[in-house]
């Protein structure tokens, strides 16, 4: 089988060009599977880890467009495959493969193929992939994506921006040049060239700045989101994202003949949010990324209608007996083993607790809650001037009583009596700090801020359905240093809710994010599912009706005809 397969592997286009020992190390990892007629190798929407070649029988693809019509696609016969992106990318199938005669199907696992890559990486530059296929292996991988976020683009303004930024740098480091240079030529002065160097230093440095500049302004579109983010050399940082679901429309603009010439421009990605957008500013070859980022939303609204088609086809087979399926056996719980807790003394419960005030955790998992507080650098300005007063009460009280043992009640009555209103004030700045706190759960994003002492509580509090787009700012090189900085969650109606100064603002970012998709989610599914249980009743009443219907009764003869 080795040996056929690996001459079968050469008729295929993506690994046509690797050697007989790297097509003998996949051949080895490929699989044999019968199908019968009537079956499914795969579901439009469902996530794709397999490649698979066609050795015998008859496919057939089909996929549900974003309006929910089905739409027939090509016939698939011996020595064809497909699978290319789900092997190389792990990206949702785009279309539903149907077995329309019995096939026997050789097929390639993505996580078998990848430890294969590990071991011989020269593969991987050999394999023939499709351009879009290629183009996304070859985009950058993000620490913010999840794991079956693919990056379809990635890149930054066009270049021509960049040159236009440096004409001036350029120009002056030019002039200097010619100036210093002929200067030295008459004089054979070498201070000209010191003070030459000097001067030129100015526009290189600003030149390296705006290099660095655009190297850092990036323009992400994935196959879930859109981000731009944005980074300085002194720090700085932001990043606006909006998932595609929640794109309403998108805005092109080229302005003037060198964007028309060079074919760039602005897109302005709409969402629903009070900013509203996601500025994709000065990129190359707009209209592309454009076309892009709607061909990703009609995927996600096809993968919806196809997944939502399937499950309602699953439904109507098991509620009418049309091939039942396997009952389900759920495995029995394992016995729960009984939790000893050590008691512990008062004094023990108090220090925790004590430590628990003074010592918040700044991120805290409860449960589907997750908590935040505001980063422990906010809380140094508030507190610095009571804690100075606090330390200078105590530096003179110590003094006073070296100089003078014997005034000791005046001096500790003194330094008692400056306590009561230093140490209260202090608590109440803590408190403060500690009381606003920031909170995601399965359902909701929370802000609460709250007086010391929970003398006065606001809360605002908005699905996480209404989340349109979120953004982050780390202010400069203080935050970038001390990793804080501040998210900016936008909703369609309960306004903007901002969380300042959190550490690892990009993980806030992230974690809403995933709430958010998952809360979509299971919205999309039970709304399916009571969009499936109508049609059940719909179906159900009509087929009692179609069963009790009896044919109408024949006309019996008449007592003379009989005779």
């Amino acid at each position: 089988m080795s040996d056929e397969l690996t001459k079968q592997l050469q008729q295929i286009t993506l690994f046509a060009k690797l050697s007989r020992d790297d097509r003998k190390a996949v051949a080895r990892l490929v699989k044999r599977a019968q199908y019968p007629a009537g079956s499914e190798i795969c579901r439009q929407g469902e996530l794709g880890e397999t490649a698979y070649i066609v050795e015998s029988g008859e496919l057939h693809i089909l996929y549900i467009d974003p309006q929910g019509v089905q739409r027939e696609g090509a016939y698939l016969g011996p020595d064809e495959y497909f699978g290319e992106t789900s092997l190389l990318l792990g990206e949702p199938h785009d279309a539903t493969v149907e077995v329309v005669q019995d096939a026997t199907l050789l097929y390639l696992n993505k996580d078998d193929f990848d430890q294969l890559l590990q071991g011989r990486p020269w593969i991987l530059k050999s394999l023939q992939m499709r351009p879009d296929v290629a183009r996304k292996r070859r985009a950058r991988h993000f620490k913010w994506q999840d794991p079956d976020e693919v990056v379809i683009v990635s890149d930054h303004r066009h270049n021509a921006i960049l040159v236009r930024g440096l004409l001036i740098p350029g120009f002056v480091l030019l002039v200097d040049l010619l100036v210093c240079g002929y200067l030295y030529l008459y004089s054979r002065a070498t201070l000209i060239l010191v003070v030459g160097a000097l001067v030129g230093l100015v526009p290189f440095v600003f030149a390296l700045y705006l290099i660095a500049d655009y190297r850092d302004d990036i323009y992400i579109v994935t196959n879930k989101r859109v981000v731009h983010r944005e980074r300085t050399p002194f720090g700085r940082e932001s990043r606006a994202e909006a998932p595609l679901r929640n794109v309403q429309d998108i805005q092109e603009s080229q302005v003037g003949l060198v964007a028309q010439l060079f074919n760039f421009g602005d897109l302005i990605i709409e969402t629903a949010g009070e900013r509203g957008h996601v500025a994709f500013r000065e990129i190359p070859d707009p209209s592309q990324v454009r076309e892009i980022i709607f061909e990703q939303i009609h995927r996600i609204q096809a993968g919806a209608k196809a997944e939502e088609r399937a499950a309602i086809r699953d439904a109507m087979r098991q509620q009418f007996g049309i091939f039942p399926p396997e009952e389900a056996r759920t495995p029995a719980a394992p016995p729960q083993k009984r939790r000893f807790r050590l008691a512990m003394p008062p004094w023990v419960l108090m220090l925790l607790g004590f430590f628990t005030y003074f010592l918040p955790p700044q991120r805290h998992v409860q449960g589907d809650t997750i908590t935040w507080r505001k980063h422990w650098a906010t809380l140094l300005v508030p507190v610095a001037l009571p804690t100075v007063l606090i330390m200078a009460v105590t530096l003179v009280a110590i003094y006073i009583l070296r100089q003078n043992p014997a005034d000791w009640i005046s001096v500790l009555l003194g330094y008692g009596v400056a306590l009561v209103f230093l140490v209260p004030w202090w608590l109440w700045m803590f408190d403060d700090w500690q009381n606003d706190i920031y909170q995601v759960t399965a359902t909701r994003i929370i802000d609460v801020e709250r007086l010391p002492f929970h003398l006065r509580e606001e809360r605002r509090e908005a699905s996480l359905g209404m989340i349109q787009n979120i953004h982050l700012e780390i202010p400069g090189f203080l935050g970038r240093l001390l990793n804080y900085g501040s998210v900016t969650i936008e909703t369609a109606g309960a306004g903007a809710f901002t969380f300042d100064y959190v550490r690892d603002p990009r993980s806030v970012q992230t974690d809403i994010f995933r709430r958010m998709e998952a809360f979509q989610r299971r919205q999309s599914q039970l709304a399916a599912e009571r969009h499936r249980n109508e049609l059940l009743d719909w179906f159900t009443v009509y087929d009692q009706i179609r069963h009790s219907i009896s044919p109408a009764p024949q006309p019996s003869s008449s007592p003379q005809q009989e005779t």
